[in-house]
């Protein structure tokens, strides 16, 4: 059996993650997101409320220095009004420091909450941990009970993972 070098396996993780994979959980074990989060701000979410009455999407921010996971964020606020319409609520998770992610979020505009993920606990949970102190890129769906019903892990500058979202909410066509 031939051997690949640890070089050529982490390249084929990093292309992985960086291409898109859509991921649906099917017999996989249920991964569920905590049923409340505070917010930067401070503010508890109680998030299977929020996920009776709408769709909610989460968005994964790799890290604060990240400008393709911040172009996500500009790019789906600039459809917010095609968006509203169809019953979606957004959460943006990212690793810290709050300071930044305020920074970020008053830059944006982006009108819903971000949520620090300290020690990357969410995302251990969810496999979204990437190394240290980033997260694996993704948007992801979570069903009312706050298991994760769809996930799109990935995005580069090139594929942000829009169209898949878009048919999985089945909401028109905002690329």
């Amino acid at each position: 059996m031939k051997r690949i070098s640890p070089v050529t396996a982490l390249l084929c993780l990093i292309s992985f993650i960086c291409t898109g994979d859509v991921w649906s959980q099917g017999d996989a074990p249920l991964l569920r997101f905590p049923a409340t989060v505070s917010t930067i701000e401070g503010e508890e979410l109680d998030l299977k409320k929020i996920a009776r009455k709408h769709t909610l999407v989460v968005v994964t921010l790799k890290a604060t220095w990240c400008p393709v996971c911040q172009a996500q964020l500009a790019r789906i606020k600039s459809k917010l009004p095609e968006i509203k319409p169809c019953g979606v609520s957004f959460l943006v998770l990212a690793p810290g420091p709050k300071s930044q992610l305020r920074s970020i979020k008053k830059k944006i505009g982006f009108p819903y909450p971000f949520v620090e993920d300290v020690d990357l606990t969410i995302a251990k949970k969810l496999g979204l941990q990437l190394s240290e102190r980033e997260i694996v890129p993704s948007i992801f769906i979570l069903n009312s009970d706050l298991s994760v019903g769809w996930m799109q892990r990935g995005r580069n500058a090139r594929y942000y993972g829009d169209s898949a979202l878009i048919e999985k909410i089945n909401c028109g066509n905002w690329i």
